[in-house]
């Protein structure tokens, strides 16, 4: 049996957004926020879809103390209902502020999988770049990951016990059109 993590990466590397979503290879975006975020939760969650899973798009974290949170999307075994995987979308501009969107995401991820008992095994923080722009630093994430996290309130979010981390970043190209194309994606998995 193909592990998620093989069967992620696979498709992805396959002709699957070539097939899917062609925007991203041929006819080329403009360079939104709103549109590319929006585009992206869409390939996330029809991935999820293609991997035999029920995939929502703004899938509410159960409710505890602290801020609502809504996963970009969420993989839930049909069969049971119960969570499998946990994504976040975002773009990444190499700046400080991007940094700081990384992490916040990152903690939203692993506060969400508290809040689901830990039942997600697998948390995606995807983001994506247009242009060139300096590399998301992976490693800083990782150890975030390891170590633990505190959210906004202060509360201490520890590691999921059984899970796993895919750091993934999509970057885009612009052409002489000035739209965005998808020059390539990397795969991190913790």
């Amino acid at each position: 049996m193909t592990s998620i993590r093989d069967q992620i990466q696979s498709t992805l590397d396959s002709d699957f957004i070539a097939h899917s979503y062609p925007v991203l290879l041929k006819q080329g975006v403009k360079d939104s926020d709103v549109f590319m975020h929006s585009l992206g939760c869409s390939i996330w969650n029809t991935l999820g879809h293609e991997l035999g899973y029920m995939a929502l798009v703004e899938g509410p974290a159960p409710v505890a103390s602290g801020d609502n949170i809504r996963s970009d999307s969420v993989w839930f075994y049909k069969d049971t209902i119960a969570p499998r995987v946990l994504i976040e979308f975002e773009r990444y501009d190499g700046s400080d502020r991007g940094k700081s969107k990384l992490v916040e995401k990152l903690t939203n991820l692993m506060e969400a999988s508290l809040r689901w008992e830990h039942k997600p095994d697998l948390l995606i923080l995807s983001a994506w770049s247009s242009g060139l722009v300096s590399a998301p630093d992976f490693s800083a994430l990782e150890e975030l990951y390891r170590q633990g996290v505190s959210n906004s309130k202060g509360f201490r979010i520890p590691t999921p016990p059984a899970g796993s981390l895919l750091l993934h970043r999509m970057v885009l190209q612009p052409g002489t059109d000035a739209l965005l194309r998808l020059k390539h994606m990397n795969f991190r998995w913790s």
